[in-house]
């Protein structure tokens, strides 16, 4: 999986991860990194501040549109992407 690819899609669009979580578990997820649909970065929430999830090269931190909050995989354990009905990945 292109760590680049999938981060690029995710800041011009809403994507469905579908991944492994590190118990084994698979879940789907719709997220973004477009900042059009993201709140503003608080200090309050290091989470929404850009340099704090870019961190770690093997996850990648994303707004889960459906939970409203930042929530984070491992690039290596996503199985499938969607953007706009085209499968990806």
């Amino acid at each position: 999986m292109d760590r680049n690819v999938i981060q690029q899609a995710l800041k011009e669009n809403m994507v469905e991860v579908t991944f492994t979580k590190v118990n084994g578990e698979q879940r789907v997820m719709k997220c973004t990194l477009d900042s059009k649909l993201i709140p503003p970065p608080t200090k309050n929430d290091t989470m929404s501040q850009t340099k704090v999830r870019e961190l770690n090269e093997e996850v990648l931190a994303v707004w889960d549109v459906n939970a409203k909050g930042w929530r984070s995989f491992r690039v290596a354990n996503v199985n499938m992407w969607v953007v706009c009905g085209s499968e990806m990945g």
